[in-house]
């Protein structure tokens, strides 16, 4: 690249990518891969890193020759996405629009009929353009197109206007060459690579101009057209967008963060939560969080401090803002980093469960005065709970060594998913949720803060048989670990100890599930039970089930059901269900827990927050004897280290907690007759 065209930052963060690139085997050729994305972005800081950010954390790999598409493809399904109404991309969107529609015109042979005009529309929606802006863009192409066709006509008579039904056969070649003019067009050519880049482009177009020669000679009206249409764009000012020359990445002004992070991992410069039932509850608390988040894209850490001290006293409940106000109160001094891996996008319910013990866990530490006076940063992930997509994240934090350890994962699918890349590099891994029995094999570690699924299912079985349900059907959930090795669990001990399981299917990954003939099936054969061993994504399945039952059938939970979205159906839905759960409020040894918790978040909090802050206190503690990864392990694995949980005293056997498992039920709050809760249940009760 000239070396007066970007600052030296730039290119260094650049050189990092590549690298990276290269670690992770993203990419046949990362360079070109990077000089792409200097053309996309014309190297405005926010929207490289942005988009450097999505590249990495692309599942597929980009292969040699593909370069092009598969940046376009991020560009226009992610990265204007994120910026839709930001100027930042407005010349990237109205140079996507005007590629649609010079594929679209150059199909119809220039008609554009009602279904074309849908087509437009939906484009228009999808890139954000307002309709003046969509309309300019239309008069630009066609009156060139108008003064081209004049100019032509009079120049050589030879030519012949397009007829479409006579050349349809060469319009399907002409859509690759398309893409490839444009992305080379001038409107980012003067920040490309004069030595590499410039030269694939002039090959690029020479070998445009041989095809177009022999096939579709009426491509020759498009090109100059373009390149007008373009160099308008070009030319309009863009008040938003700082060049690269005059302004360096965060990574200048913040030496603390990280260009290359993926999109899906924040410290607060980005909101990961994006589900509208939970990040847009205000109007103003959702104003602030992104001005919050700016500001601290901007590295202005007092502005910053300030808007997420505004969003959390409008709505207090949420998880992410609380860690990002901690971290920005511990990033600019030395500190420890841990991270805590969640799914935010496909579930930020359970997300925010487990963000709120870490979050709780965080603040109390650093309120007094960090581990042994170094405050404690959390990096957030947001996972999916996707077993494909874990191992590269769990690469990516691997690759960051000034992460000492993950709270995480939730699901044990996707614990087991990266359980192996944490093993095989030495980072500690400590889930709060996770409870298949596989994860006791992976390695030294892996450890979690939730009982084993043998000791919930055991619970579970034994309160079945002493309540003398010796006829039960299983509903289990073939697409979890844990759900199913629950169910074989529960299963084993009920028939080992005289009991019966009604052979009824009944599979929660069912895309066709229908709970009414499950029902009906089990009363039919007398079963005196049904057990509902589902998953994280079965809840919904489950619950329609209990909601069918109508209360005919004693219910049995897994504690995958102890959540909020069981409660809000009310025992009048679900009846007295029976779950084997690891905590509960009233059963609390560590006093000020719940209290506490109740405060900071203005509510109660469940099962998930409780072991996801014992999850986190059990590294502060280790952390308070060890500085770096393989001390930390070396600590937490010691027989003799012990945590103070929220529900007594605990330590890890083979990465597993040793502790009670208690029973639970939904019944009314003593505290409030109109809310319903999960109530302590004793073995003995009186059905």
């Amino acid at each position: 690249m000239k070396p007066n065209l970007h600052s030296k930052r730039l290119l260094q963060s650049l050189e990092d990518f590549v690298q990276r690139m290269h670690i992770l085997n993203l990419a046949d050729d990362p360079k070109l891969v990077s000089q792409l994305v200097i053309k996309w972005t014309k190297g405005q800081p926010l929207l490289t890193k942005s988009l450097l950010d999505l590249i990495l954390d692309s599942s597929s790999k980009i292969v040699r020759g593909q370069e092009a598409i598969a940046v376009e493809k991020i560009v226009r399904n992610r990265l204007i996405k994120e910026f839709k109404q930001d100027n930042l991309t407005l010349a990237i969107r109205k140079l996507l629009y005007t590629k649609d529609l010079v594929r679209l015109l150059t199909k119809t042979g220039g008609k554009i009929t009602s279904k074309e005009q849908t087509y437009l529309k939906r484009v228009q929606n999808e890139l954000g353009l307002s309709q003046q802006q969509i309309k300019t863009i239309s008069e630009q192409y066609l009156q060139s197109l108008h003064k081209l066709n004049i100019r032509n006509a009079s120049t050589s008579s030879s030519i012949q206007k397009f007829n479409p039904n006579r050349d349809s056969s060469a319009l399907g070649d002409s859509y690759q060459e398309l893409i490839l003019l444009v992305e080379n067009s001038p409107i980012y050519e003067k920040l490309a690579d004069t030595n590499t880049l410039s030269n694939n482009s002039n090959q690029r177009t020479f070998n445009l101009f041989k095809i177009v020669k022999f096939k579709s000679w009426w491509l020759l009206l498009i090109i100059p057209l373009l390149f007008l249409i373009i160099k308008r764009f070009s030319e309009q000012p863009e008040t938003q967008t700082v060049s690269a020359i005059d302004v360096n990445l965060a990574e200048t002004k913040c030496p603390e963060l990280n260009l290359v992070q993926s999109s899906r991992m924040s410290l607060g410069d980005k909101l990961l939560t994006n589900n509208q039932k939970y990040n847009n509850l205000n109007p103003a608390s959702k104003i602030a969080l992104y001005q919050a988040i700016a500001a601290f894209s901007n590295c202005e850490y007092t502005l910053a401090q300030d808007k997420f001290e505004q969003a959390l006293k409008i709505n207090k409940n949420n998880p992410e803002a609380r860690i990002y106000l901690n971290n920005i109160q511990a990033i600019t001094q030395e500190n420890l980093k841990i991270a805590v891996s969640v799914p935010l996008g496909s579930d930020p319910g359970v997300a925010w469960e487990i963000l709120r013990g870490t979050a709780q866990a965080q603040t109390e530490i650093n309120q007094r005065g960090g581990i042994q006076g170094k405050p404690l940063v959390v990096q957030i992930i947001n996972d999916d709970n996707d077993p494909e997509l874990v191992p590269q994240l769990a690469q990516q934090l691997v690759f960051d060594r000034s992460i000492l350890a993950v709270v995480g994962h939730n699901d044990s699918n996707t614990s087991l998913a990266a359980s192996s890349v944490y093993q095989k590099q030495g980072l500690v891994m400590i889930s709060p949720t996770s409870s298949s029995t596989k994860l006791s094999d992976i390695g030294s570690y892996i450890m979690r803060t939730t009982p084993s699924v043998a000791i919930l299912a055991n619970t579970l079985s034994s309160y079945a048989l002493v309540s003398s349900y010796n006829k039960i059907v299983v509903c289990a959930d073939s697409r979890s670990s844990t759900s199913t090795s629950f169910a074989e669990e529960f299963i084993a001990d009920i028939n080992q100890n005289g009991g019966e399981i009604v052979a009824v299917e009944c599979d929660f990954a069912d895309q066709n599930f229908n709970p009414v003939p499950v029902v009906e099936q089990a009363i039919a054969q007398k079963a005196g039970a049904l057990l509902l061993a589902t998953s994280v994504n079965g809840i919904d399945q489950a619950i329609s089930l209990a909601q069918a039952n109508q209360n005919r059938l004693p219910l049995l939970g897994s504690h995958s059901l102890y959540t909020f979205e069981t409660i809000k159906t009310g025992q009048a839905a679900v009846g007295e269900m029976v779950l084997s759960v690891p905590w509960l409020p009233e059963a609390n040894s560590l006093a000020n827990f719940t209290a506490d918790a109740t405060e900071l978040w203005g509510g109660q909090v469940n099962w998930r927050t409780a072991m996801s802050y014992d999850a986190t206190q059990a590294i502060i503690q280790g952390l308070k004897q060890a500085q770096s990864r393989n001390e930390l392990q070396s600590v937490l694995t010691n027989p003799d280290f012990s945590v103070k949980g929220t529900t007594g005293v605990f330590r890890f056997q083979q990465g597993d907690r040793l502790g009670q498992v208690l029973l639970a039920y939904i019944g009314k709050s003593p505290q409030n007759s109109d809310r319903y809760q999960f109530l302590r249940l004793q073995i003995n009760r009186n059905q």
